[in-house]
């Protein structure tokens, strides 16, 4: 496999330094998932979605109920995400 390229805000990245984070209609993050682990490759949001979420069903609901899932950078992830997965709405006060 070579090195796969997508396009995020106008850049090109390598795929191997993204993940895919899942969000609630609230704008709370729910779940992340690496694009690349190993030879496994989810280079769609639909090919994340099924690897989260394997049924159907179950998938169709999340929809319903207003889930998307975008891919992100590691590098933004780390920088602006990873301790707030929380929307303004259920962030906590800090102390």
């Amino acid at each position: 496999m070579g090195d796969l390229m997508v396009q995020i805000d106008s850049r090109m990245v390598l795929l191997k330094d993204c993940s895919w984070s899942m969000w609630a209609k609230c704008g709370c993050m729910v779940a992340v998932s690496m694009a690349v682990v190993g030879d496994r490759i989810h280079a769609t949001e639909e090919q994340a979605h099924k690897n989260h979420t394997p049924r159907k069903r179950d998938r169709d609901r999340e929809i319903r109920n207003g889930y998307r899932w975008e891919l992100i950078t590691m590098a933004r992830y780390r920088n602006e995400i990873a301790a707030q997965w929380e929307c303004e709405q259920h962030r906590k006060p800090t102390a």
